[in-house]
C-alpha cells in the first residue's frame, strides 16, 4: 500500500510573521531610495546649472559681455514693450539652436508674443513659447498647478546681487545694482572685481508650492528695505505665508522669458530656503526673491567662474535688520551670503 505524504501549508500566524518581515524591510529600504533618488535629481540639477554657466561663459566669449537680466531688444535692432529675459541669449548655447533662430525671427518679422502668453490657437506659440526645457527645470521640483500665465517653466535664476532698492530699475534710470544682472545692463568679466570664484551668477528656485507656500509662495507689498521683515511674513507656527501673497496663476518659476527680477532674478539677502517677497502687488517691482530648492539643507548655485557650490541655509547672513540702501557700496551688510551676490562691494568673503 503507497503511503501519501500530506502537504502542510503555511499557518496564518506565520504568514502574518512573514507580511511583518517584508513591511519591516520596506520600511528600512525606502528612505534608502529616496535618499537615492532626490541624489539624482540633485545631481542632474547641479549639470543643468553647469551647463547654464557654460552658456554664460561660452555667451561672454562670443560677444565680449554677459547677457542683461532682460532687455526689450535681443541681439538685433527691434524693440517692443515687454522685457525679455537673459534665458533668450543663451538659447544657441544649450542646443536650442533652432528655437532661437524662431525667437529671432518672429521678432523681427513681427513681435514676440508676451512673456506669459498661452494660447490654445497660436500654433508658433504653441511650438516656440509654450515648452520646458530640460535644462531650465530642476527635476526635485513640480511645475505650477496653474499654467494659464506660465509657458516655460525656469528653476535658475541670475543674482540680481545684495539690494532689493533698486533691482528693478535699468542704468538710465540712475541704478547700478551690485550684483551681476540687471535689465539693460550687459557687464563682462572684468566689472566682476570681488573675483569669479567668489560672486554667485545664477542660483536655483524652487517653485511648486502654492501661494502661501514658503518655497513657491510671494509674499506681497512687503515695503520695507530689510530682510528681517521679509521673514517676518512667513508664519512658522502655521508654515504659511501671511499678508498679501502672488495670485495662483502668477508663479514666480513660471515665465522663462520675462525679463524681470520677480521671474529670473534672486537676491543674496534673506537667507537660503526662507521666504521671496516683492514690494508691491504686482510683479514689476523691487524683488527680494530667495535661493531655495527641495534638496535637504540648502540649494545650489552656480559662480561667475563655472563652478557649482551648495549654499547651506545656515550660511551666515549678517544684519537682517539693515535696511537695502538705494545707492549701495562698500561691503554687504548681509554677512558671507550677501558678499556672495555683490560682483563689486570689496569684500573678502568667499565661500565657507
Amino acid at each position: 500500500m503507497v503511503q501519501r505524504q500530506s502537504c502542510r501549508g503555511f499557518t496564518l500566524v506565520e504568514l502574518l510573521v512573514v507580511i511583518a518581515i517584508i513591511g519591516v524591510l520596506i520600511a528600512l529600504l525606502l528612505p534608502a531610495v529616496q535618499q537615492a533618488r532626490e541624489a539624482a535629481r540633485r545631481m542632474e540639477c547641479t549639470n543643468n546649472l553647469k551647463q547654464l554657466g557654460l552658456s554664460l561663459h561660452n555667451r561672454h566669449d562670443t560677444y565680449g559681455k554677459l547677457p542683461p537680466l532682460g532687455n526689450q531688444a535681443i541681439d538685433g535692432d527691434w524693440g517692443g514693450n515687454r522685457v525679455y529675459a537673459w534665458t533668450i541669449y543663451i538659447l544657441p548655447y544649450i542646443e536650442q539652436t533652432a528655437l532661437y533662430d524662431n525667437i529671432q525671427v518672429r521678432a523681427k518679422s513681427s513681435s514676440l508674443p508676451s512673456p506669459w502668453a498661452t494660447t490654445a490657437t497660436d500654433t508658433w506659440i504653441q511650438q516656440n513659447w509654450e515648452v520646458d526645457i530640460a535644462g531650465f527645470t530642476c527635476p526635485s521640483d513640480a511645475p505650477p498647478t496653474n499654467r494659464n500665465e506660465s509657458p516655460c517653466i525656469l528653476n535658475y535664476k541670475g543674482c540680481v546681487g545684495d539690494d532689493y532698492h533698486q533691482n528693478q530699475f535699468r542704468p538710465n534710470q540712475g541704478r547700478d545694482n551690485r550684483g551681476i544682472f540687471q535689465i539693460d545692463r550687459k557687464i563682462n568679466f572684468a566689472g566682476i572685481t570681488d573675483g569669479l570664484s567668489n560672486t554667485v551668477m545664477v542660483g536655483e528656485i524652487a517653485g511648486s508650492g502654492g501661494p502661501t507656500d514658503l518655497r513657491g509662495g510671494v509674499a506681497l507689498n512687503m515695503q520695507s528695505w530689510n530682510p528681517q521683515a521679509c521673514s517676518a511674513r512667513y508664519d512658522v507656527t502655521t508654515k504659511r505665508l501671511t499678508g498679501d501673497v502672488r495670485a495662483d496663476y502668477r508663479p514666480h518659476t513660471g515665465r522663462a522669458w520675462d525679463g524681470r527680477p520677480y521671474f529670473v532674478g534672486f537676491a543674496t539677502m534673506v537667507g537660503p530656503n526662507g521666504p521671496s517677497c516683492h514690494w508691491g502687488g504686482v510683479d514689476g517691482n523691487e524683488h527680494m526673491g530667495t535661493l531655495s530648492s527641495w534638496h535637504p539643507g540648502g540649494g545650489n548655485v552656480c559662480m561667475a567662474d563655472g563652478s557649482v557650490q551648495f549654499i547651506s541655509q545656515n550660511i551666515n547672513t549678517g544684519n537682517q535688520a539693515a535696511d537695502s540702501q538705494a545707492t549701495p557700496s562698500g561691503q554687504s551688510d548681509y554677512g558671507v551670503w550677501g558678499a556672495l551676490g555683490s560682483r563689486n562691494g570689496g569684500e573678502a568673503a568667499s565661500l565657507p
